[in-house]
């Protein structure tokens, strides 16, 4: 996939359901940004997907005939939180979670 930094994407996120161990997807929009995809949430606890990241955090992004396998983290660092939503959206919607999710390579 040839991205761009800064470029935003809809792409497949394939996480592990924390319950049934079967695979989960969900179309989300990303963020690319050196060389890692963000995906961000307002709820955390709400949002399987994000729940099934925390608990396996292998993932795969699939996106125009591609798939790449990732691993994901939740993103801690608030000041960079915050740097991650002000570049994905105008105006910033800095209440939201935020996931690392990179490329295993």
């Amino acid at each position: 996939m040839n991205l761009k930094d800064g470029a935003t994407l809809v792409a497949n996120l394939t996480t592990t359901g924390r319950k049934t161990g079967q695979p989960r997807t969900v179309e989300l929009r990303f963020l690319y940004y050196q060389g890692n995809f963000y995906a961000t949430s307002t709820r955390v606890a709400g949002k399987h997907w994000c729940q099934n990241m925390l608990k396996t955090p292998a993932v795969e992004i699939s996106a125009k005939g591609e798939k790449i396998a990732c691993t994901a983290r939740q993103v801690a660092d608030d000041n960079f939180r915050k740097q991650i939503l002000t570049l994905r959206d105008n105006p910033p919607q800095l209440e939201r979670a935020v996931f690392e999710i990179k490329p295993n390579c």
